[in-house]
């Protein structure tokens, strides 16, 4: 009987080995790209918005506008204003100086 009894280790590596061996027909080859077909053709979300905003004469951009925050129109204008973050405490750094 003690022959027949299998150790953790030796189970855990068993079943890893089997765990590659069952996926490995579904992994990607060298070189072979993980969407061969592509972003399928058509406007995406952006491009869509973008000529529906286009086509709006100034009264409906007016009233499309009015229901945005403020904060929402400034960012489209503008773009998202710089984000610095304080770092507070010290810091220690190590310099290397080959002689």
């Amino acid at each position: 009987m003690e022959d027949e009894e299998i150790t953790t280790d030796e189970q855990q590596k068993n079943s890893k080995e089997e765990r590659v061996a069952r996926l490995q027909p579904y992994q990607f080859k060298k070189g072979q790209s993980g969407n061969p077909i592509g972003r399928p053709r058509g406007k995406t979300l952006k491009e869509y918005a973008q000529d529906m905003l286009a086509k709006m004469n100034d009264e409906e951009r007016q009233e499309y506008l009015e229901g945005l925050d403020k904060k929402v129109i400034w960012e489209m204008s503008e773009g998202k204003p710089k984000q610095d973050i304080a770092v507070e405490g010290e810091i220690d750094m190590l310099v290397k100086i080959d002689e």
